[in-house]
């Protein structure tokens, strides 16, 4: 998705585990994604998204994860953009999988 991006939070199941995040893109089609963490990579925050599909997989192509950068509004709202940093957007997703080791490191400690 190279469109900007606008999220709408909505918790489908009355929790605060699932973060399900409707992102619009510019011709008003909105796609589901659950948000998994924000990341701060040189002064820019980035968030990382799962997609959510119904069962449905487009041309055949394996989910994963979405990396779009935020920019701050005047306002205090953020719009989520597309970035062709191929470096940045890998040492996001770096940052982010070495999160999740860490996660499950202290989860595997404490057991």
């Amino acid at each position: 998705m190279d469109e900007n991006m606008t999220p709408e939070m909505e918790n489908t199941d009355g929790t605060d585990e699932e973060n399900i995040v409707y992102l619009t893109d510019e011709d008003g089609n909105e796609f589901p994604f659950e948000f998994l963490d924000i990341i701060t990579y040189k002064d820019s925050d980035y968030a990382v998204f799962f997609p959510v599909n119904d069962g449905e997989e487009e041309d055949g192509e394996e989910d994963g994860v979405v990396i779009l950068k935020a920019i701050s509004n005047d306002d205090g709202s953020a719009d989520f953009v597309s970035t062709d940093d191929d470096d940045a957007l890998d040492a996001v997703f770096e940052i982010f999988m070495e999160n999740i080791r860490r996660s499950f490191q202290l989860d595997d400690e404490q057991d």
